[in-house]
């Protein structure tokens, strides 16, 4: 496995933890505040981002393997992750407040929330020998 494979992995797995732990925090937050319901809500809202993250990063390490062979079809595993992340994203969402009648909101709120994990993660690129 290449050094870049594996900061890629300990960045989305150091995302992926704090990811979970701020939907933990979301979800007791909406369950002392305003009850189960809600929190069932957030947290639905918080496994989506926690599955897009996943799904992120298993998408990379395919696109490292198949650029290994072809360098233009990497990127295009890439490219295609994110769309398959955005679709994902969407149809979750979209069930979760349609067909599970889950407050949009507090789906919402936590999904956001989550996505500031992202913000909170530093990557160490420093090359070690």
């Amino acid at each position: 496995m290449s050094y870049a494979a594996k900061v890629m992995r300990a960045t989305v797995r150091r995302v992926l933890v704090i990811q979970l732990l701020i939907v933990l925090a979301v979800t007791a937050a909406y369950m002392a505040l305003q009850g189960l319901y809600a929190a069932q809500a957030a947290f639905y809202g918080g496994l989506i981002a926690l599955f897009a993250t996943w799904l992120m990063g298993w998408r990379i390490t395919k696109a490292a393997e198949t650029a290994t062979q072809n360098t233009s079809q990497g990127a295009f595993v890439i490219y295609a992750g994110a769309v398959q992340r955005f679709l994902l994203t969407l149809v979750l969402m979209a069930l979760g407040m349609g067909t599970l009648k889950l407050s949009p909101v507090a789906i919402l709120v936590c999904y956001a929330l989550a996505q500031l994990a992202y913000a909170f993660n530093k990557v160490d690129t420093q090359l070690r020998t």
